[in-house]
């Protein structure tokens, strides 16, 4: 939903999936298994240069699952990130940090909402074992996307969920909502894209929103924000009718959608001055 630059390191350089690899591994204290893990970084930074060029040509949809990586098997290679990239005192820590950090007051790029505390492995680990500390791999995120995305990966080009490293589908807006007239009143959110956009790329986001159960969330807050709201709404409907209630939500929809286009809060401003019910006091509870 929010495009970030990829991860990138103290000095603002591109992390290299092997050196970050090879940190982790380093902490392996049995002799023959990190020199086992250290045999395939050759296959960490072939697997990560075609992951980059997949996921810029929205075709991760083509990578296959596997169950081991050379001769290490998939429960040593997940380990690599959940004993030596997550724990605090590990190597691979200030790996995570960094990419932890790098949504903007950090605000989910999945959803736009969540607070990020963990990061997801967009294709995920225990099927794809070869990307377990691969950075462009790891995507900041909340709990709530985290667990609605599960162990989800895509096996169509339409069922990719947005990649925040490598779409940036921000330029013009997709995510839509309608006013639902019941008391009070509420939204439903769709994926509503420009009719020139292509079927794969319709259905990518149309699959964002499902898999990770926005449109619920979205909802959620959208019945929030209309709390806060309706006062400063009926007091313009008072003085101005219409007119005053649909201006003044125009106003705040020029700064919303400045920020972010396909944010919840732009696809509600924009069904709310659509709605004639909406500005006519439909936003009151009774």
């Amino acid at each position: 939903m929010r495009y970030l630059p990829p991860p990138t390191d103290e000095n603002a350089q591109v992390f290299a999936a092997g050196d970050v690899f090879e940190t982790c591994v380093s902490m392996v204290k049995k002799p023959d298994l990190r020199a086992q893990l250290r045999a395939i970084r050759p296959d960490v930074e072939t697997e990560a240069a075609d992951y980059d060029a997949k996921a810029a040509g929205m075709q991760l949809y083509r990578k296959q699952p596997h169950n081991h990586v050379g001769a290490v098997s998939c429960g040593e290679m997940v380990k690599i990130y959940t004993l030596r990239m997550v724990p605090k005192s590990s190597k691979g820590r200030p790996t995570y940090d960094r990419i932890m950090s790098a949504p903007l007051h950090g605000r989910c790029p999945l959803c736009g909402i969540g607070t990020v505390n963990t990061l997801d492995h967009y294709l995920p680990k225990t099927h794809f074992p070869v990307y377990s500390v691969t950075p462009n791999n790891l995507v900041p995120a909340c709990n709530w996307c985290q667990g609605e995305k599960s162990e989800y990966y895509p096996t169509t080009e339409g069922g990719q969920l947005l990649h925040p490293y490598f779409d940036d589908m921000d330029n013009e807006a997709w995510l839509a909502a309608e006013v639902v007239p019941d008391i009070p009143a509420g939204f439903r959110y769709f994926s509503s894209p420009p009719d020139h956009w292509m079927p794969s790329a319709k259905a990518r986001v149309a699959a964002h929103l499902k898999k990770l159960n926005l449109p619920v969330l979205f909802t959620s807050n959208a019945g929030s924000r209309l709390s806060e709201i309706r006062a400063r709404l009926e007091m313009l409907h008072q003085k101005g009718g219409v007119s005053a209630v649909r201006a003044h939500l125009h106003e705040e929809l020029y700064s919303i959608e400045v920020e972010h286009k396909n944010s919840w809060t732009a696809a509600m401003y924009r069904a709310a001055i659509e709605s004639d019910w909406f500005c006519d006091g439909g936003f009151l509870e009774t």
